[in-house]
Order: C-alpha cells, then sequence, then structure tokens
C-alpha cells in the first residue's frame, strides 16, 4: 500500500511549502478580524537618529487607536467602528466593500530606541510615530586581568 493512502496530508503540502506557509505567520500582519485589505500598512524608517513609523488608517478615528512604544517594538491596535443608521425602511444591499474590524500590529525596530521620546500624530488617515534612537555609547573600558596565584 502507498504512504499517501494512510496519511493524506502529506500529498497537501511539500516541506517547503510548510516551511514557508509557518514561516509568513512572523513576516506578515497578524490581522484579528481577518480583513488583509483593511490592514494597517506601514512604513518604518530612520532619519537624523530617530525611527519613524507611519500606518494607513483609512476611517478610523484617532480616539480608537491605541498605541504603546517599548524600546524594540511598537504595538497598534485600533477599531473600524460600523456607524449603520437606519431610520425605517429596509435596506436590501447588492454589494457591500467597507470593512469594520479591529486590527492589531507589532513591528520590532532594527535597532533600540527611547520610548520616552515617542511621539504621534494623526492627520488625514496617517498615523505618524516618531522615536529617539537610543543612543550606543561608544566609550569603552579596558579591563586589566589580574593573576591569581
Amino acid at each position: 500500500m502507498r504512504r499517501e493512502r494512510f496519511y493524506p496530508a502529506m500529498r497537501m503540502m511539500d516541506p517547503e511549502s510548510m516551511i514557508d506557509t509557518f514561516m509568513r505567520g512572523f513576516t506578515e500582519p497578524f490581522f484579528t478580524e481577518g480583513f488583509p485589505e483593511f490592514g494597517a500598512k506601514t512604513d518604518l524608517y530612520r532619519k537624523d537618529g530617530k525611527i519613524y513609523a507611519e500606518a494607513e488608517l483609512p476611517g478610523i478615528d484617532p480616539a480608537d487607536v491605541e498605541l504603546h512604544v517599548y524600546g524594540d517594538r511598537l504595538t497598534l491596535s485600533a477599531e473600524k467602528k460600523s456607524e449603520t443608521k437606519e431610520e425605517g425602511g429596509d435596506k436590501s444591499y447588492f454589494r457591500s466593500e467597507r470593512r469594520y474590524g479591529k486590527i492589531e500590529r507589532v513591528i520590532s525596530f532594527p535597532v533600540e530606541a527611547d520610548p520616552e521620546s515617542a511621539k504621534a500624530t494623526f492627520k488625514n488617515g496617517l498615523l505618524t510615530v516618531e522615536i529617539a534612537e537610543k543612543s550606543q555609547d561608544k566609550a569603552h573600558k579596558k579591563v586589566e586581568i589580574t593573576s591569581e596565584a
């Protein structure tokens, strides 16, 4: 008997595909409600000793955004709430493409940052976070080694 007959899952994915699928979870954003087209598309860059993160959050009220900055990462969660107001009558939708729900992102910094310096602005659906890089002390101390008899 063929091995695939007893293990049908073996036919579904080759090992490379399984590894790619597993690793994708570490490199792609995490969406709590499964709306990839609603996700916060972000840019992360450094300029003049600062780290900048820009996230597109169209249609989201800044009051519905929660932002936390740590030394090694930034966490962002936001919720786009449905604003349905029906006053009499029943709507018969032919198509609805607007998405509502909650998203969460964790963005790792390439260098250590100073969370106390973080500033955030929100304009026209674009959240911009500015964080100073933590200064790396270039000074060093030479340590003398003593020998004990």
